[in-house]
């Protein structure tokens, strides 16, 4: 009798249940984190046509605005950028950019910028972020009025050089200790004005997405 294999039989019985218990675990953690993540997703498309409707209320538009979309390019922003287009009666009311700026103090930022026909800013808001409670998260309207500042600005007011924080020589408010973050969302609304300024002329004939 091979008294080596029997000693050994319990630790490889051990070992294949680990293994098993491992593999279980690895897929429910697997599952778990797919089912967040779609969670998270959908509650950014809720927050999102939320804003959507608080820069131009239902009421403004009568087109199908989630469907009267195209996708765009813009330097310095994560892509793709989602440009809607609100219109009433086929006159065009505003552009709303879906904007991601990837460089905030503790990663991306998601937006939405609103513009009216003639470029000037209707307002911003923030989708999500992950900046800091209490000092980067303040760029969320829920927190403070610092977004306003950005409400009928527009590519000329201030000049370009303007176009960052006051701490840096620019026009707009810092927030406190958040100078990262403040700079990230300046920015990010002045490349969607300079790339706006360059595609005035056919942001409201490009096809829409799908069509």
């Amino acid at each position: 009798m091979d008294t080596s294999a029997h000693k050994y039989r319990p630790m490889l019985r051990q070992l294949l249940i680990l293994g098993l218990i491992g593999l279980v675990a690895a897929a429910t953690l697997a599952g778990v984190d797919m089912v967040t993540r779609e969670r998270i997703v959908l509650q950014e498309q809720r927050r999102a046509l939320e804003i959507l409707h608080q820069i131009v209320p239902e009421d403004r538009y009568n087109n199908e605005l989630v469907e009267d979309r195209f996708n765009a390019s813009i330097a310095g922003l994560a892509a793709p950028v989602t440009i809607y287009r609100a219109r009433h009666d086929g006159k065009s009311v505003a552009l709303l950019a879906d904007i991601t700026a990837p460089d905030g103090y503790s990663g991306a930022i998601r937006m939405i910028v609103g513009l009216r026909p003639d470029g000037e800013l209707i307002s911003v808001r923030v989708i999500s972020h992950r900046e800091t409670p209490g000092l980067g998260d303040r760029i969320d309207r829920d927190r403070s009025d610092w977004i306003e500042q950005f409400d009928s600005r527009s590519l000329d007011d201030p000049a370009t050089e303007r176009w960052k924080p006051d701490r840096r020589g620019g026009e707009f408010d810092t927030l406190t200790s958040a100078t990262i973050t403040s700079a990230a969302v300046i920015a990010a609304v002045h490349r969607v004005l300079t790339w706006y300024a360059g595609n005035r002329d056919r942001a409201f004939e490009i096809a829409a997405a799908g069509t």
